[in-house]
């Protein structure tokens, strides 16, 4: 049997980093497909100071889901601080779907999802809206787990929301104001964003496995949205190398391909990512969790 939790990756800046300034930092949590991942932000200087990756259980509705949780909080000395700056925690599903700010109604946030792609009886179902985008996300997670994060930050400045929020705000800041077209790739899915001068036009997640699929997928985008493939811009980042397959296929797709490696939002370099060796856009979902907080000035949280 296996033993949760497990870890994975855990860099701490030896130097900066101070255990009783929690109150200076932000924590981003992303929880998903049998994973946790932290990570602490100097709210001054937006440097990542720490950053942990951990394996959970797969069905968030076994007990066992909960009882990992609390084992690792419990074992791991700086999550159980709990007077953060603020915390964020992202949730990684399919369960979403995107609308316009304006039509929203919280009343119905439950039958938007039925639509969308139905509702697990165990499962909560909440909203976040980007005031700056114009758009607001509705997603489901399970009740019980979103209980618990609640209870353990209940005096914290906590917001709660999905994976596609944290995109849609780092894409906004990342992305030049010429770019169009915005891939960000997972090991078994990817988010496409498509924008123009920071207007979000499109954003939705596909599960992919070959490189054909991204080209499937991001083709299929191109011809709804109209666009250009020789002229118009692409950033691509996250779990591709420039010298891979996908990456020169998508270079002979789209020219104007550009591989993103660091993340400009957080101004000192992450040493988090220097020190484990790898690049800052493998966690882009969850540093952008930051973003998504009224701190920054450009989310509206609906709960």
């Amino acid at each position: 049997m296996e033993v949760f939790p497990k870890k994975i990756l855990s860099v701490v800046h030896p130097s900066k980093f101070n255990f009783d300034k929690s109150i200076n930092y932000h924590l981003s949590i992303n929880i998903g497909h049998g994973l946790i991942k932290v990570c602490c932000i100097e709210r001054t200087t937006q440097a990542c100071l720490l950053l942990g990756i951990y394996t959970l259980p797969l069905d968030k509705n076994h007990p066992s889901y909960v009882k990992s949780l609390e084992q690792l909080y419990n074992q791991d000395f700086f999550l159980i601080k709990k007077n953060w700056c603020s915390v964020t925690l992202s949730i990684s599903n399919q369960k979403f779907t995107l609308l316009p700010h304006l039509l929203l109604s919280t009343k119905d946030l439950s039958t938007y999802m039925h639509v969308a792609c139905g509702v697990d009886p165990n499962d909560e179902v909440i909203s976040f809206t980007h005031a700056l985008a114009k758009v607001s996300v509705v997603f489901a997670e399970n009740a019980t787990v979103l209980d618990w994060f609640r209870k353990r930050y209940t005096g914290s400045n906590f917001h709660i929301v999905h994976q596609a929020n944290a995109i849609i705000e780092g894409c906004q800041l990342e992305c030049l104001s010429k770019a169009e077209l915005f891939v960000w790739l997972a090991e078994d899915y990817l988010y496409i964003v498509v924008h123009n001068k920071r207007q979000l036009l499109y954003c939705n997640a596909f599960a992919y496995k070959t490189s054909d699929d991204l080209l499937s997928y991001l083709s299929a985008v191109i011809q709804v949205m109209q666009l250009e493939r020789t002229s118009c811009a692409l950033l691509v980042g996250g779990w591709i190398e420039k010298w891979s397959l996908a990456y020169r296929q998508l270079k002979a797709y789209i020219p104007r391909t550009t591989l993103k490696t660091k993340i400009n939002f957080l101004h000192s370099n992450s040493y988090a990512c220097k020190a484990s060796g790898t690049s800052p856009m493998l966690y882009f979902d969850l540093m952008s969790g930051f973003l998504c907080h009224t701190h920054s000035n450009k989310s509206t949280a609906v709960v």
